[in-house]
């Protein structure tokens, strides 16, 4: 016998983790008002900032592409606030002829992105009474007015021909870890083959959000809303356990992925057994390089360093003793049960003993450790 949490972590009729960690509906509506107040503003502005400076009307708009967690449909509310806020990655992306054509040198084409954007968001900002910062690899808007949240503008080039394949999309890339590569000096234009993130000192960053964008798609297709709601559990638990820091979305993304791309079982409806394996294998993880082929195949995603390292690994180890400890509580400790896991997920969890369901099936021995039993004794037979 053990227990079902399956109803505390995602069901329709009563509260549940899931809802509790949710945006809530006046924030989001707040955040997608000012993503799109924003992003028409600059389709405007930008050509005409263009042709003032470069003194010929351009060929090409911008385009603008939704990245990161509401792109995934991943994002949850603040845990702690502040620090933490709910964020919306809005890139920007201008050819690299817009600059190449007009011997714009690159080091100084990064630099003058950079001033164009904070120049012309600046009077929007204003009436809306926002706050710009000049962050490494993007200008952020907080929005202020109560609404715990800010738009991320990261700023990107592109060869001729990828501009024209940039769309706005459903799926896009989690963009956390970009400010965590190693940035390359470019010298010249021919250097940039595909698309590049612009720095604030200058310098650029081969970097495609394509490629998560199809990474994240396929294992979504394959392991349906489960795998989205386990990142969601996983980036709970992060925010809960640091208030700032810690183990990257991306990178609890990717573990998550990789555990259940690996296991043989199948969790259907049960998000408690499907978390409790996730956890399983994340602090080993954690511990070590975190690569995936179809990102980048020698970009090591885990970027903490071996202190940090040390704690996440420690905190994993920690969580998931507390969830398996919970799932293989006797019916009569289901209060203790409950804290355990809200130890780890705090208050945002359910308090609710009417939403454990008693699990007498075979799903039991998913949760009970293996023993080491006597083998059997052998009788010899003839082979008849």
């Amino acid at each position: 016998m053990s227990l079902n949490f399956s109803k505390l972590f995602n069901q329709d009729s009563k509260p549940s983790f899931l809802k509790n960690i949710s945006p809530i509906t006046e924030e989001e509506i707040a955040l997608k008002q000012a993503k799109n107040e924003i992003q028409q503003h600059l389709k405007i502005s930008i050509p005409k900032w263009l042709e003032m400076r470069l003194g010929e009307k351009p060929d090409v708009v911008p385009r603008f592409r939704s990245q990161g967690s509401w792109a995934y449909k991943t994002c949850n509310g603040p845990c702690w606030h502040p620090p933490q806020e709910m964020d919306y990655d809005l890139g920007i992306y201008l050819p690299v002829s817009i600059w190449n054509d007009n011997d714009i040198h690159p080091t100084v084409a990064a630099k003058v992105y950079y001033d164009m954007i904070h120049g012309l968001i600046t009077p929007l900002a204003e009436i809306k009474n926002w706050n710009l910062i000049n962050k490494h690899t993007c200008v952020r808007v907080n929005l202020n007015n109560g609404t715990r949240a800010h738009v991320d503008l990261p700023l990107y080039v592109a060869p001729n021909e990828e501009f024209k394949k940039i769309v706005e999309s459903r799926m896009a890339m989690e963009s956390a870890f970009m400010n965590r590569f190693a940035f390359a000096d470019v010298s010249a234009w021919d250097s940039l083959s595909r698309i590049s993130l612009a720095c604030r000192d200058g310098s650029w960053s081969p970097s495609d959000p394509g490629k998560v964008v199809v990474w994240f798609k396929k294992k979504m297709d394959r392991h349906g809303q489960q795998l989205n709601r386990i990142c969601r559990y996983l980036k709970a638990w992060r925010d809960h356990t640091w208030e700032s820091g810690g183990p990257s979305s991306i990178l609890l993304m990717v573990c998550a992925t990789q555990t259940l791309d690996r296991t043989q079982a199948d969790f259907e409806s049960r998000d408690d057994l499907a978390l409790a394996h996730v956890t399983e294998a994340l602090s080993r993880q954690l511990g070590t390089q975190v690569k995936e082929i179809m990102i980048d195949p020698d970009e090591d995603l885990n970027r903490l360093s071996d202190i940090d390292r040390q704690r996440s690994v420690q905190e994993a180890i920690n969580f998931h003793n507390s969830v398996r400890d919970a799932l293989g509580a006797d019916a009569s400790n289901r209060e203790e049960a409950i804290r355990l896991i809200q130890r780890h997920l705090g208050q945002r969890f359910p308090n609710d003993l009417d939403g454990i369901d008693i699990d007498v099936g075979p799903t039991n021995i998913r949760v009970i450790p293996a023993e080491q039993r006597p083998r059997a004794t052998i009788i010899p037979t003839k082979a008849g």
